[in-house]
């Protein structure tokens, strides 16, 4: 194993946190399956202090790298053939219809391109909540022909694609789908989509006025599919270690190859292609099912680098959760920050990953 003075990366990221671009950090990183570098560095909020020494058992606010779990999940809803990813949305869902909403389907929500993005909801931390979301979706103008472009739906989407699920297990609680189906499978104890109530945990980014408690009142992602999840950077690599083991855990296959492929591929790659090869720009990212996938955004804010392959896949959460794998390397990066990154993020998150990335080869 290497050893941490051997990792330029730490330097990097305790420069930052002095020139204060962020209070604090940790950052987890594996290769071939094994744990390489475990580093926390500075300080978080509580939510009474706003100066506690970071360490691992902090639970975290994984915002929208909420989406690759829960997309995770709901590729093993299809897998045992309770969805189909192509049929009407309205299948699952009678009350999302009506033109162009006819033509939406679950692998529209999971790759952004179902058109709408802009769909604004609060909270769903309780199952009123959650219902009335659901039918804020259900009543918001579709702005393009679902798959013909995409754009980041920051809720809608996966709320939606949680909710066909959950209709076909009888309204079963989203928590107890994951946990059930991935959580326990692999281990990972702390990752809940409810608030943790034997962890500490960080709040970012931080109030401005203390004391803050997580609510609905500063967190209007709590309970949401794609936003609302919480937990500890050791349980964020084991999901993606988990799919760079493909889907397998502990000798037990829990995705067939299949799926798992389905979900790691661009899913719009010939839309992309041909718009390049017209020398056009392309209205297509390259997400495959909950997760982008790197392809060619060497510089994108979600921090894949420039030294990490093209099949690079992951999910950011806000602007202080970066997670991401690279299959041809068999690594897996984990890089949390404490506080906002701001305007920083894509510098701050790709020249850690670069650092990374080199010193392992």
């Amino acid at each position: 194993m290497k050893t941490l003075d051997k990792f330029p990366v730490i330097d990097f990221i305790e420069e930052e946190i002095a020139a204060k671009s962020f209070p604090g950090a940790a950052l987890l990183v594996a290769q071939n399956g094994k744990q390489i570098l475990e580093y926390y560095c500075g300080t978080y909020c509580n939510g009474e202090l706003n100066d506690i020494p970071l360490d691992g058992g902090v639970s975290h606010m994984l915002y929208s790298f909420s989406k690759g779990i829960t997309a995770t999940a709901i590729v093993l809803a299809h897998q045992i053939n309770l969805i189909d990813y192509d049929a009407p949305l309205s299948t699952y869902i009678p009350e999302y219809r009506g033109g162009l909403k006819d033509l939406t389907t679950i692998r529209h929500l999971l790759t952004h391109s179902s058109g709408i993005p802009n769909c604004k909801l609060k909270a769903v931390a309780t199952e009123e909540e959650w219902r009335d979301a659901v039918q804020t979706c259900c009543k918001a103008e579709v702005e393009w022909m679902p798959g013909s472009r995409t754009q980041y739906h920051s809720h809608s989407g996966t709320l939606l694609a949680a909710e066909a699920v959950r209709r076909c297990l009888d309204m079963r609680p989203w928590q107890d789908i994951c946990s059930e189906w991935i959580f326990k499978p692999i281990g990972a104890k702390t990752l809940t989509f409810h608030v943790p109530e034997d962890r500490p945990v960080a709040l970012t980014h931080q109030p401005d006025v203390l004391p803050c408690s997580i609510s609905t009142a500063y967190a209007s992602n709590l309970g949401h599919p794609g936003a609302g999840c919480f937990g500890g950077i050791k349980d964020i690599i084991k999901v993606l270690q988990f799919h760079l083991n493909s889907g397998q855990w502990n000798g037990r296959m829990i995705i067939n190859p299949d799926e798992l492929a389905e979900m790691h591929q661009v899913q719009y790659e010939d839309r992309i292609v041909k718009a390049e090869k017209s020398a056009k720009t392309t209205v297509h990212e390259p997400w495959g099912l909950g997760w982008l996938i790197k392809r060619n955004l060497a510089e994108h804010g979600f921090g894949f680098g420039n030294a990490t392959s093209a099949k690079s896949f992951g999910h950011a959460g806000i602007d202080t959760v970066m997670a991401l794998s690279d299959p041809e390397q068999h690594v897996a990066i984990a890089f949390i920050a404490t506080g906002s990154l701001g305007k920083n993020t894509a510098r701050i998150r790709n020249k850690i990953t670069d650092l990374i990335v080199e010193s392992l080869s």
